[in-house]
C-alpha cells in the first residue's frame, strides 16, 4: 500500500510530539517535591555517616567540589554544624555555554548523646570527603570494668 510522503511526516511529527508530552510528564513526576524526590532536600547536602568509635565520633560528609576555604566547621555545646558554600562562575573573559552545576548553599547540624571535647575536634577535606573527629569528654567515653572471681 502507499502512502503519502505528507501522511507518513504527519504520523511521525505527532509521534515525537507525544513522546516529548511523556518525557515532560516524567520530568515533573519524578523531580517534583511533591513525592519528596529532591534529593537534597528530602536527604540533605552534604550527604554524610556518623559514627560512633567508643572515644570518638567520626562524621563523614561528600563535598565534591569544595575546598577547606568553602567549608565551614563548628561545634557549640554538643551540637555540630557543617555549613558552606559553592559558586558556578565562568572565570575572567569566558562565556558559559552549558550550567549543570548550580551554585549551592548548605547547613546541616549534628547532635550528639554524648558530650564532646572542643578542643580536640580535628576537620580535615581529601578527596572531596569532609572527615571530623570528635573526642568525647573523658566522662562520656566507655570504661572498661574488671571482672573478679569470688
Amino acid at each position: 500500500m502507499l502512502r503519502r510522503w505528507s501522511d507518513v511526516w504527519n504520523d511521525f511529527d505527532q509521534t515525537l510530539a507525544w513522546m516529548e508530552g511523556v518525557r515532560r510528564q516524567m520530568d515533573r513526576t519524578f523531580s517534583g517535591p511533591a513525592l519528596g524526590l529532591d534529593l537534597r532536600a528530602s536527604r540533605g547536602f552534604p550527604c554524610t555517616n556518623l559514627v560512633d568509635e567508643g572515644n570518638e565520633y567520626i562524621l563523614r560528609a561528600e563535598v565534591p567540589g569544595l575546598s577547606e576555604k568553602d567549608i565551614k566547621v563548628t561545634v557549640h555545646q554538643d551540637v555540630l554544624t557543617l555549613s558552606g558554600a559553592r559558586e558556578s562562575e565562568a572565570p575572567e573573559g569566558y562565556t558559559t555555554h552549558r550550567r549543570e552545576r548550580q551554585p549551592l548553599r548548605f547547613s546541616r547540624s549534628f547532635s550528639f548523646p554524648s558530650r564532646v571535647d572542643l578542643e580536640k575536634v580535628k576537620a580535615s577535606v581529601k578527596n572531596g570527603v569532609l572527615t571530623v573527629h570528635l573526642a568525647k569528654v573523658e566522662e562520656a567515653q566507655p570504661r572498661q570494668i574488671a571482672v573478679t572471681t569470688e
